[in-house]
């Protein structure tokens, strides 16, 4: 092959390279913004986690004030019911009734007032509030913790599930698949380089060699950024 086709094939083989690394460029700046996308995602989410998370803590305060009104409420009844013993004792039967009678309806409101106050959750809808019995009904802080998340994340305005982990990930993963486009795009400008280099030296020697250097490391990138991060 003559000195000038040689020249000639050098020139295509700059040009393909220099083609190759735009190419890989322009993906790596069309994936990085699909990674500033999920940046952004995952600190969205992170504000709505963090915000249901404060959100049912002060829910789950509020029940638990509650509660504690109700347990006062059911220790009132169980001072009354007491009364009632010692008035029956006494032998003054109609005001140990009216005593138990006071008792029960202090049940009756407190769990009543409980309930709407949501302490006991949606269970508490097939219990008798009229007759809810002479024992307080237990209140578990952190199982009411869980069934507000749970409620919370199932509601009609919930926004679904939640997981800004998986974003960063994603957004982390990009940014891995955009530092390898890097990399290769470096390899196809030192490809370049040898390329140049073989086009413009007058040894023969010389010229073959950095076309073959060349030639390989474009080869090598080219595949590279194809096989491996392009997807």
């Amino acid at each position: 092959m003559s000195e000038e086709n040689q020249k000639r094939l050098i020139a295509l083989m700059i040009g393909l390279t220099t083609v190759c690394a735009g190419l890989f460029t322009w993906r790596a700046a069309q994936i990085g913004s699909t990674a500033a996308f999920d940046d952004r995602q995952s600190v969205g989410e992170t504000i709505k986690v963090e915000q249901q998370d404060v959100d049912v803590a002060v829910e789950a305060v509020r029940q638990a004030n509650q509660y504690n009104r109700y347990l006062a409420e059911y220790a009132a009844a169980a001072e009354l019911d007491a009364e009632a013993a010692d008035a029956l004792a006494a032998g003054n039967d109609d005001e140990a009734q009216e005593l138990s009678m006071a008792a029960a309806s202090t049940r009756a409101t407190a769990s009543l007032r409980a309930a709407t106050a949501g302490v006991f959750g949606i269970k508490v809808l097939n219990a008798n509030l009229e007759d809810p019995g002479p024992e307080p009904k237990p209140f578990d802080l952190e199982k009411r913790l869980d069934e507000l998340s749970s409620e919370q994340a199932t509601n009609l305005l919930s926004p679904g599930e939640l997981d800004p982990d998986v974003w960063a990930d994603e957004a982390n993963a990009i940014r891995v698949r955009v530092r390898d486009f890097s990399v290769w795009v470096l390899l196809l400008l030192g490809a370049v380089a040898l390329f140049t280099a073989a086009e413009l030296t007058v040894s023969s020697r010389v010229r073959i060699g950095a076309s073959a250097a060349g030639l390989v490391v474009f080869v090598g990138a080219a595949l590279g950024g194809v096989v491996q991060p392009w997807s």
